[in-house]
Formats: C-alpha cells, structure tokens, sequence
C-alpha cells in the first residue's frame, strides 16, 4: 500500500492519505491532523520546568509544601487540567479534573510509615461514552535511594516526559469533541512499586469502567543510549504483553498504534516490542493487565541509566541525573502526537466486532468465509453508517497486511448479518475484521477464529 501526504498551508486542511486494495483513498482526518500539528515545543518545555521545579515528587515527599514535593506537583496539573476544563467547547460535556488518594506503607514494601498518597483523574467525557480509552503516566520521581524522600529528583524524562503528553492531550483534546471517553490517570507511587496504577486498574475493575484501550507513557524523551552511545530520535517503542499468544488485545492495540501513527506521524517509527516490558523493569500498564484490560507501553527506543533513578552529580568526568537539559523536545513531542493520534481515532472509531469466526473452517476448500455480528446503533440495532474492513496476514508475519493480496477488496458494506468470502486460502492467513465510522475512523480488528 502506497502511503503519501499533503500540506496545506492552513494546518486545518492537512490530509493524510493511504490506498487501500479495493482502490479506495482512505483519508486521515483534517480534525485528527490537526490535533496532531497543535502539540507545542514551547508548552512542553515549560510544562517539563514546572515540574522540575518542585525538586522532588517522591511518593513520600511533602503534601504540605506549596513549592515543594508530590503534593505541590499534583496541585500544579490539577490547576492546569481546570483552567483548560473551563475554557472546553460548551457544546460538548465538560473536562472532569478529580483528585484521588490511597493509602501506601500498610504493607510494607518500598514504604517506611503508612500515608494516604494523591493522584490525578482528568476525564474527557465522550458524547456517546461506551467505552473509556486510558492515558496514564507516573508523576513520582525517585533517586538511587528510592526511600530517599527529599533529595533532588527531577524527573524529566522520568516521568515528566509522559506527564508533559497527558498534560497536552488534555490541553489539545478539552476543546475537541470525541465520541467516546477519555481519561488521563496522572498516578503516583510508580517507583515503589507500581502502587498508584495498581489502585487506578482495581478501582476500573470494581467499578466496571468500560476501558477499551490504556496507554501508558513512561519515558519517552530520550534518545541516548548510555554505554552504547546510540542515538535513535526517530523510534519509539510499544511493549505489549506476550503471555497468551500473538493475537492477544494488546497485541492489536499496539499495531493500531503503529498504523496510525504511520499515517499522521509518519516521521515517527513505531517498533512493536512483543515483551511486556523491559528486563528487571516495570510500567504501570502492568498494573491494568493484571486487571485484564489491554494495555501498552509507549517508551523510549534509547534508555540512559545515566539519566534515570540518579542523584544529580558529576563523578568521574560522568553528569549524572535526570535533567531537562538531556530530554530531546522534537523527539519528545512526536511520541506526544502519536499518542493523540492513536487516541482521537481510536475515541471517535466504532467498537469491536462481536463473534468473528471462520464460517468453512471444517470444510476442505481454498477459500476463506468470515462472519461476524454487526456493531450496533444506540437503538440497539445494527449500525447502518458502520462499514468493516478486512485485513489478513501470512501466518509467520506478526503485522496486519496494508491491502488483500490479489487486489481483493476489503471493505464490505453495514449489514443485519455481515459476511465476507474471499479466494485466499483460510490455512495461509489470518483474518480479522474492524468496523470503519461513517467518517473514516477505523476501530480495532478482531481476529477471525
């Protein structure tokens, strides 16, 4: 499949375009487009300062200080999060800003006296709100001492760089409206022990939010590798868990991001890390699997041990510390626009389709017969303005096809009772259908068993 784009000079009439095998255009949309253009250097920049300025947000730092420590900081987005909140388009529902505590240290652990900790809800309302897509990133901070509470931990990269996105996507999507909910969990306690994700992902689970897709963003503005000397500024990893097979939710979550991104950020390379995370490290997005939801995780392609979990010295000729002076910003704000990217089509796109199945599996022929049940309207009937997309791959490949091969069709049209068949052998792919909304927005694919 072709991939090409078009600037305008007004950033509104920026479209994006990919050809698909039936000989359709599938165009990026100009509202994505331009959410996507309107992520700020400078307002990254200063959001990363700010942060900073606090010396530390040390789980157990001071709540009290207004200058100082995790309380100061959880204050600061609050007061951020509202004045966008009050400036949102009145047409839509109004940004929902939500400070939450839980209690730490009753267990022990990484905790040295039992102290109820805050952490940051901001919800984007969607206008249907079905579902719940979940933007997460850690606003703790920590040392090589991680019981070291008032030392100077800045945290640029970690975490204020996935800070920094979700504070612009909330910037960005206040005034925009979206169809389906989302949430932005600035969480603590992520360098105890993933302890404010953890408290986040249960409290979805007792609650029944409806969360179709989390992504958590921890570190995401380097692009030095320490030792190696490496230096990648156009890569950026999306780690999803591989404990239950190739085609797990994660899995398809993480290859919508690297589509999308290949269409509104195409600068930007997403590399699909089938691991669920680094060795001997851990991310919040962790927390949600346990849960059961499908979650990922957007970090950097170069990790610096340098930089990260060091106190701010020179030894040895060597600067350690995590400072704002290391955190590359361009490289930084096109990991911001590829999750806005991911995340606006994903909240305006249909859901996934129910009861995907290969109708002739027991038959002996070359051919391929897909069925699925229609997504339904919100008079609970099948969706008229709702088309599927079909997509395949060859059985040793772990990427969706751009096109069908033999320049087969994929697009069939709503139906009461949907159907697709194709003369591609069942036995050489694996098929899976998504629903595509009346303006273009695709939704994740669900895999033909």
């Amino acid at each position: 499949m072709k991939r090409s784009f078009i600037i305008f000079p007004a950033v509104a009439t920026l479209f994006l375009a990919l050809s698909c095998g039936s000989g359709q255009t599938v165009q990026g949309n100009p509202q994505v487009a331009a959410a996507v253009a309107e992520v700020s250097v400078d307002s990254v920049k200063v959001y990363i300062d700010e942060l900073v300025s606090f010396h530390t947000r040390h789980t157990l730092s001071t709540q009290t200080d207004p200058a100082r420590g995790l309380g100061a900081a959880i204050d600061f987005l609050a007061d951020r999060c509202r004045r966008w909140a009050g400036a949102a388009n009145p047409d839509r529902p109004r940004p929902i800003v939500e400070k939450i505590y839980y209690t730490v240290g009753e267990n022990g652990g990484r905790y040295d006296r039992i102290v109820d900790v805050p952490e940051l809800m901001v919800t984007l309302p969607g206008t249907k709100a079905e579902r719940e897509i979940l933007l997460v990133a850690h606003v703790d901070t920590r040392v090589v001492d991680v019981m070291d509470s008032t030392a100077f931990a800045p945290g640029a990269d970690d975490d204020g760089s996935g800070v920094a996105c979700l504070l612009e996507t909330v910037r960005i999507l206040s005034g925009i409206p979206l169809e389906q909910t989302v949430k932005c969990l600035f969480v603590s306690g992520e360098e105890q022990g993933l302890d404010g994700s953890r408290h986040f992902a249960a409290l979805a689970r007792s609650q029944g939010w409806p969360v179709q897709a989390v992504l958590s963003n921890d570190m995401i503005g380097n692009t030095r590798a320490s030792g190696t000397e490496l230096r990648e500024d156009h890569k950026v990893r999306v780690f999803s868990e591989s404990n239950s097979g190739e085609d797990t939710d994660s899995r398809q979550l993480a290859r919508y991001i690297k589509e999308m991104a290949s269409i509104y950020v195409p600068e930007q390379e997403i590399v699909l890390n089938y691991r669920t995370d680094r060795y001997r490290r851990g991310g919040d997005h962790s927390s949600f699997l346990r849960e059961g939801f499908t979650a990922v995780r957007v970090c950097e392609y170069c990790e610096d041990y340098e930089r990260t979990h060091q106190d701010v010295r020179t030894e040895g000729g060597v600067d350690y510390g995590d400072l704002p002076s290391y955190v590359d910003f361009d490289y930084l704000v096109r990991n911001i626009r590829v999750n806005i990217a991911a995340v606006m089509n994903l909240a305006n796109a249909p859901a996934c389709p129910a009861n995907a199945v290969i109708a002739n599996a027991t038959e002996l022929d070359n051919n391929t017969r897909l069925t699925w049940s229609p997504v339904l309207g919100p008079d609970g009937r099948p969706d008229p303005s709702v088309t599927y997309q079909v997509v395949c791959r060859e059985t040793d490949k772990s990427e969706w096809l751009p096109a069908l091969p033999l320049g087969l069709s994929d697009i069939v049209p709503a139906s009461d009772k949907p159907e697709f068949y194709c003369p591609l052998s069942k036995d050489n792919y694996y098929f899976a259908i998504r629903a595509v909304s009346k303006d273009g927005y695709p939704g994740l694919p669900a895999v033909a068993k």
